[in-house]
């Protein structure tokens, strides 16, 4: 994908959404701040991780994810 295409992929997934708390946060990613530089390298870190993880088949079903937070609060 070049990088035009996937600028119009953007636009295009900015145009159709209403949530608001979302597009402040690709405007904060997408300022050029030290923070907002920060913030998405650790986001593609955590990503990479995630694919890993799946890759290698470190993955819960959702009553298992769905268990692990109801122990989560109540321990909370």
């Amino acid at each position: 994908m070049t990088a035009l295409e996937l600028r119009s992929q953007l636009k295009q997934l900015i145009d159709d959404t209403d949530d608001q708390g979302l597009l402040e946060w690709v405007k904060t990613i997408l300022s050029n701040s030290k923070e907002s530089r920060g913030q998405a390298q650790d986001m593609l870190r955590v990503a990479r991780l995630s694919d890993e993880d799946i890759a290698a088949g470190r993955t819960h079903t959702m009553d298992e994810v769905r268990r692990w937070m109801a122990e989560q609060k109540r321990n909370a």
